[in-house]
């Protein structure tokens, strides 16, 4: 596929493997996340929120602390009924004005159902001891978690958000999966800037251009798959080059190398926009 890409292509890697090759991997964050009794819940519904940040204002942290807030005060978002309660107004005054209100309810809503079909209202049920496992079933029962793009004939799945709630769980020391490293990178809109900017992605000239001038790519849409895709491949090649020069990593933790990268590069080229509910 990313042979006859027209618009992506990977660059060289070695400025890459430089920049992470020291770098040490950022742990999770037990202070502007929550880390109580009930974090496995806290996990899943901070991670069915955690899309479309860019031109809000806001973005991730702000979400996992105003989450974080809620349940250490004792707002029982673990039960499927309060859930179900929230409409656009009350999710506003609990995390603040985000874009796509609409589909972050509709997503809670989807995320309660599913708990009180499959897990008797538990959501710490809906976990089996597996991430690859756990990514599959959020894919499966989950529409905003249904990652998967078509490009030409082919189908592309990312799953995204699904394969980051496990990674999540994981991180947090919340779930020992075992086979964590099975899973692939988180394809979003950070991860592909920090590579384009240490020449690992090069984009056309035509690609550039919209990307530079904030032009919002289709989501979808060939140019979009064409980004992702590339980056899901860079990082699994990064992966193998930083095993060649002895730090053996998973793709999760290569991923949260680059993202830590990314917050920190200033000046930079803009990231592609695209609105969309997977990431």
């Amino acid at each position: 596929m990313l042979e006859e890409a027209l618009e992506v292509r990977l660059g060289p890697l070695e400025p890459a493997v430089e920049a992470l090759r020291e770098r040490p991997v950022p742990a999770w964050d037990a202070r502007r996340h929550y880390e109580g009794e009930r974090i496995v819940e806290y996990i899943l519904v901070l991670d069915t929120l955690n899309f479309s940040f860019w031109g809000s204002g806001r973005g991730y942290w702000q979400l996992a602390e105003a989450l974080r807030d809620a349940f250490v005060a004792g707002d029982p978002l673990w039960e499927p009924e309060r859930l179900q309660a929230l409409d656009e107004p009350r999710l506003s005054a609990l995390i603040g004005e985000l874009p796509l209100p609409d589909r972050r309810v509709a997503a809670l809503h989807e995320l309660a159902e599913l708990a009180l079909r499959e897990a008797d209202g538990e959501l710490s049920r809906l976990v089996p001891p597996s991430a690859p496992e756990l990514a599959g079933f959020l894919s499966r029962n989950l529409e905003s978690f249904q990652d998967v793009s078509v490009y030409g004939e082919m189908e592309v799945p990312f799953l995204k958000r699904a394969q980051i709630a496990a990674a999540d769980l994981w991180g947090a020391h919340a779930i020992d999966f075992p086979d964590v490293d099975q899973l692939t990178c988180f394809a979003d809109y950070k991860l592909p800037q920090a590579l384009r900017h240490l020449g690992a992605l090069e984009y056309s000239e035509h690609l550039a251009r919209k990307v530079d001038d904030w032009v919002e790519l289709e989501a979808g849409g060939p140019e979009e798959v064409e980004i992702r895709a590339a980056t899901v491949v860079a990082v699994e090649e990064l992966r193998d080059r930083l095993g060649d020069a002895g730090r053996q990593l998973p793709a999760v933790q290569v991923d949260w190398l680059l993202w830590d990268y990314s917050q920190g590069l200033f000046p930079v080229r803009p990231h592609h926009r695209t609105r969309t509910v997977f990431y």
